[in-house]
């Protein structure tokens, strides 16, 4: 009885209270900043922006930018007409619950249900930055489905085409979709360096990525959808999430402690094949990389820790109607209390009425100097003002990008650069450098302030 409630109970109440904590987390401060901007750029979508070469924001922003996840962001303005805010948010959440709940289900495919879970939970940990209302949720499910496949062929040797169809789905909804193909070239390194397949076989499983690879062409971007992958790495420098991690944080603690139960696990029990030391290799690599990549390392890292863990415990069968039964209840009651708690969400202030109401009054064209960090807010909140920095990094050139930080960092010439933007209104945050520096400068006015805003105009025209 003791067993069975260890092996077949706990499992399922330790991914309860883990989807619970994922509602919970959701009670904080409406939407991410970034969903607001998702919000903003769906909306200009449905309303005439051409997806293959859509408009820009403002006179601030000027980049010539491939728009690289227009489905999603499409997907979330329909969602905003038909519930609101809090519809979005629903849906963001309830995508985070399905990324767990399929982590679990992709760890038990390798283990038992007790390995499964724990797996699950440091996974979830560690990929906890990247858990919010973005598209990017879209690449960490499809790299976990992709990983997981590929994990399976190195195994059987058997090719699946539909991971094909899996590229074509991914490339309209994030800009991560080349993993689809990097991971399977990994892969099938790893077979030949294992030598367990033929040459007709390797070129079969080779055909996929390069599938894979052509298949997104047929996109309404066409070649444009490889364009976005030269960018980013000339804007990594301006945005925190693509510096490099900080490895005494929670999660990044989370993520080394996955690489360490793999690694030990696989040192002392049994050798690895080439493909999994590859996969850890690559898992590894985006880890280091970037704060933003550790999220893919941890999900790649998962069926490979379920294996791990499954050493130390007796096997299972695979999932059984009861077991799946639970699941789907699990998920259903947590999508049930996430209406409540995103409902209350939608509801939050983030900005105070006054200013709000103040912003509402400005006629088109408005141009506002603005904090970078409440950018995206007000972008969505108040589509007619021409903001000079929010976060979506993509519509900005490098050199309006280094303007904007200068500015923020009081960097030298950054009051040049103040009085070139011929800004109508500031809003900034009184605490801040640049705040501080604008209330005190006798060329702008405060027209009213808090403790979190300051609504400036300049005294002379």
């Amino acid at each position: 009885m003791i067993t069975t409630l260890v092996r077949r109970v706990l499992p399922i109440v330790s991914l309860a209270v883990l989807l619970g904590a994922l509602v919970r987390n959701q009670s904080r401060p409406p939407l991410s900043g970034d969903g607001y901007f998702h919000l903003r750029m769906g909306r200009e979508l449905l309303d005439g922006w051409s997806i293959a070469d859509p408009g820009n924001l403002g006179p601030f922003d000027t980049a010539d930018w491939v728009s690289t996840q227009w489905l999603a962001q499409l997907a979330m303005a329909g969602v905003e007409d038909l519930a609101g805010l809090a519809g979005v948010m629903w849906a963001a959440g309830f995508l985070v619950l399905c990324l767990a709940l399929a982590t679990f289900v992709c760890c038990r495919l390798v283990s038992a249900p007790l390995p499964a879970a724990f797996a699950t939970i440091l996974v979830c940990s560690a990929a906890s930055p990247g858990l919010s209302a973005r598209p990017q949720v879209f690449s960490y499910l499809f790299v976990l489905v992709v990983t997981v496949a590929w994990l399976r062929t190195m195994r059987d040797l058997e090719p699946r085409w539909w991971l094909v169809l899996v590229a074509w789905v991914w490339a309209p909804l994030h800009g991560m979709w080349p993993l689809a193909g990097v991971i399977g070239v990994v892969a099938i390194v790893g077979i030949l360096l294992d030598g367990r397949a033929d040459r007709d076989r390797i070129l079969r499983l080779v055909l996929i990525p390069v599938l894979s690879s052509v298949i997104v062409l047929a996109t309404p971007l066409g070649l444009r959808v490889y364009g976005s992958l030269f960018a980013v790495g000339s804007r990594a420098e301006y945005f925190a999430e693509w510096g490099p991690p900080d490895f005494g944080e929670p999660y990044a603690i989370a993520l080394l402690g996955m690489f360490a139960i793999v690694l030990l696990v696989a040192l002392k029990r049994r050798p690895l094949p080439w493909g999994e030391v590859l996969v850890i290799g690559m898992a590894a690599a985006l880890a280091v990389s970037s704060a933003r990549t550790t999220t893919v390392a941890a999900v790649m890292l998962a069926p490979l820790l379920a294996g791990a863990l499954q050493q130390f415990v007796p096997r299972a069968p695979g999932i059984e109607r009861r077991e799946a039964a639970a699941l789907a209840l699990v998920l259903a009651a947590c999508a049930v209390i996430l209406v409540p708690v995103v409902q209350s969400r939608a509801e939050a202030d983030v900005a105070p009425a006054w200013l709000d109401r103040r912003l509402d009054a400005q006629p088109a064209g408005t141009k506002v100097l603005n904090d970078w960090d409440t950018g995206a807010y007000f972008l969505w909140r108040h589509p007619q003002l021409a903001l000079v920095m929010h976060g979506y990094g993509d519509v900005f050139t490098n050199d309006e990008l280094r303007r904007n930080t200068d500015i923020l960092r009081l960097n030298p010439g950054w009051d040049d650069e103040v009085r070139s933007l011929d800004a109508d209104l500031a809003l900034v945050d009184p605490d801040t450098s640049l705040g501080y520096a604008l209330t005190n400068d006798p060329g702008w006015r405060v027209v009213e302030a808090d403790d979190e805003f300051a609504l400036l105009a300049p005294t002379t025209d």
